[in-house]
C-alpha cells in the first residue's frame, strides 16, 4: 500500500512540475511569435558558425535522423534541418510547438521537421530510430533524470551519440547566489521556471550510469561573470557586458583548471 501510494505521489508531483513548466513555456512563447511577425524568424548557418563549432557539427548532419528534445523558438530544430539533418522534436509546451513549425515553414524546411507536443519521460519514437540525440537546456527541467535518460538510450541507434547543453550546478557561489540572492531580492529576479535546477554531480552520474560510462564531459566556454550580468544586470548596460563577458573568456584560455567551474556544461554519450 505503501509503494503504491509513494508513487501516486510522485505522480502528481511529476504532473504538477509538468502543468508548470508548460504553462511557463506557453506565455514565453508569445515572445517568440512576436519576433516571427517582425521578420527575425530566418536562421543562417554562416551565421552560427560558433554554434556549430560548439556542437562539433562543422562537418554538417547530412543523411542524419536527430531528435532535439525541447523544440523551444523552433531556431536550433531548423539549424540542424538547415545542415542536413531530418529532424524529429519535441515539447511539452503546445505553443512551442506552434512556433517552431512556423519558423521551419518561414525558413522552407518544414518537409525535414517533424515536430509534436510530449513529455520528455513518455516518449513513443521507435527503438534505435535516431543517429544523434540533442538537447539545449533542457535536462535541468525534467523531474526524474533517470526517466530522461532511459528514453534517450532506447531511442539511440547502437553506435549514436547524445549531446547535451546544460547548466551545471559545480560551481559553489553560483549555487549560493541561485539560493539566498535570486530571487529573494526584488532587483534581482528569478530567470527560468520554479522547478528547474543546474544538473548535480548525482544526476550526471546517473546518466553516465545509465551509458556504461560512456559519458563525456566538456567546457566548451567558461560561463560565470555573464551569468551575473544576465541576472544582476541584465545585459542593461553594454559596457558592463563586455567587460564580464571578457573576463570569462579570459578565464578560460588562461586558467583551464578552473573550466569544471563553468555554468555551462556539455554532455556527450554513446551507445
Amino acid at each position: 500500500m505503501e509503494n503504491k501510494k509513494t508513487s501516486a505521489n510522485e505522480a502528481l508531483s511529476k504532473g504538477a512540475i509538468h502543468d508548470s513548466e508548460r504553462a511557463y513555456f506557453d506565455e514565453k512563447s508569445r515572445l517568440y511569435l512576436q519576433d516571427l511577425e517582425q521578420g527575425k524568424g530566418l536562421v543562417d548557418p554562416a551565421e552560427e558558425q560558433e554554434t556549430l563549432k560548439l556542437w562539433g557539427f562543422e562537418e554538417g548532419l547530412e543523411g542524419k535522423k536527430v531528435l532535439e528534445c525541447g523544440s523551444g523558438n523552433g531556431f536550433f530544430s531548423v539549424l540542424l534541418a538547415k545542415i542536413g539533418a531530418e529532424v524529429w522534436s519535441f515539447d511539452l509546451s503546445p505553443s512551442s510547438v506552434e512556433i517552431t513549425k512556423k519558423r521551419a515553414s518561414i525558413n522552407e524546411v518544414a518537409d525535414k521537421i517533424h515536430v509534436r507536443v510530449a513529455a520528455f519521460e513518455d516518449l513513443d519514437y521507435e527503438e534505435e530510430f535516431f543517429d544523434l540525440v540533442v538537447g539545449k537546456n533542457i535536462l535541468h527541467h525534467i523531474p526524474e533524470i533517470g526517466d530522461a535518460g532511459e528514453q534517450i538510450r532506447r531511442v539511440m541507434k547502437t553506435g549514436g551519440r547524445a549531446i547535451f547543453y546544460e547548466l551545471s550546478a559545480n560551481n559553489p557561489v553560483l549555487l549560493f547566489f541561485r539560493r539566498h540572492v535570486i530571487g529573494k531580492i526584488q532587483l534581482i529576479p528569478k530567470l527560468g521556471t520554479p522547478d528547474e535546477h543546474p544538473l548535480t554531480r548525482d544526476e550526471v552520474e546517473t546518466l553516465s550510469f545509465i551509458f556504461q560510462n560512456r559519458c563525456r564531459i566538456s567546457y566548451p566556454k567558461f560561463r560565470f561573470f555573464g551569468k551575473f550580468d544576465r541576472q544582476v544586470f541584465q545585459q542593461r548596460h553594454k559596457p558592463v557586458s563586455l567587460i564580464l563577458n571578457g573576463l570569462d573568456r579570459t578565464i578560460y584560455t588562461a586558467f583551464p583548471p578552473l573550466r569544471k567551474y563553468s555554468y555551462k556544461i556539455l554532455l556527450e554519450f554513446t551507445k
